[in-house]
């Protein structure tokens, strides 16, 4: 196969995680793929020497792509995309070749009679009967159904393979919104995902927090300004805002003998009283 359809968006969207080696060695086996049309070999001694990879860390690599986009069958390493392709271009060689033996296999004056059959000479012609079972070459480009790849691009969006569960988010709760995104047909993407830390921070909750209350919600979205005031998180009371036993002790013995007009408190750590100036009375001797 001297083509294959190279969809840009579906390739970066599937390997944007890779490394640059596990990068190239996707790229080199899928073009060994395509060029055999069949599987890749068990042993991996060959596969390495079918994409060149000389270094331990190429090695490392190829078998890393392989366990993450081929299958291990008996025929070898399968990647079920390729074969969709090499079954698309197979099935219009199919046709292109039943066509020519259609053609030659109608009568001979049906033939020089047809107003699109250009003039046939023997010696001359370019395929005969006798080349109407041979491979036509392949197809340049061979298109991919429409449905089938709106199809496919929908079950990669909700696919959550692409992102794995952020740090502080426990098991349970990552789990639970997994399971409602799918019940939703909503997609679980690292855009997806930011957008998520984004609210939580917002709403100065932590994203398992979050989390819990989205999926208590049972909504497809949440927003930080949704939340109810019973779900945001409550202040924490600090040391100044307690007051402690001896100061409580000492405010009311202050209440009873200065009475509750004489005193008032404007910090918790400083008690005002009214205080009188005495001075004169003292001059006086009353």
């Amino acid at each position: 196969m001297n083509y294959f359809p190279f969809h840009i968006g579906d390739y970066l969207s599937a390997t944007r995680h890779l490394s640059w080696d596990e990068d190239a060695a996707y790229r080199r086996l899928l073009d060994a793929y395509y060029t055999s049309e069949k599987p890749l070999p068990t042993d991996l001694r060959q596969v390495f020497r079918l994409v060149v990879a000389s270094t331990e860390t190429q090695r490392e690599a190829v078998e890393t792509v392989l366990k993450e986009f081929f299958e291990l069958t008996d025929s070898g390493w399968v990647n079920r995309r390729a074969e969709r392709e090499l079954d698309a271009m197979r099935d219009k060689q199919q046709k292109q070749r039943d066509k020519a033996n259609k053609r030659w296999q109608k009568p001979a004056g049906e033939r020089s009679n047809a107003s699109a059959m250009p003039v046939h000479v023997d010696s001359d012609a370019a395929a005969s009967e006798k080349h109407a079972d041979a491979m036509p070459p392949t197809p340049t480009p061979t298109p991919t159904p429409k449905k089938e790849e709106k199809k496919e691009t929908r079950k990669r969006d909700l696919s959550p393979s692409l992102v794995v569960r952020p740090d502080g988010v426990s098991e349970g709760v990552w789990v639970d919104w997994l399971a409602l995104r799918r019940k939703k047909s909503a997609p679980v993407t690292p855009t997806v995902l930011q957008g998520a830390e984004a609210e939580a921070r917002k709403a100065g909750m932590s994203l398992d927090a979050f989390w819990r209350i989205w999926c208590t919600r049972g909504s497809q979205g949440l927003q930080a300004d949704w939340l109810k005031p019973s779900e945001r998180p409550q202040p924490v009371a600090t040391r100044h805002d307690i007051e402690p036993e001896w100061r409580r002790r000492e405010r009311e013995r202050n209440e009873a003998f200065l009475g509750p007009a004489a005193i008032r408190r404007t910090d918790p750590n400083t008690i005002e009283a009214q205080i009188r100036d005495i001075t004169p009375d003292l001059l006086t001797g009353s």
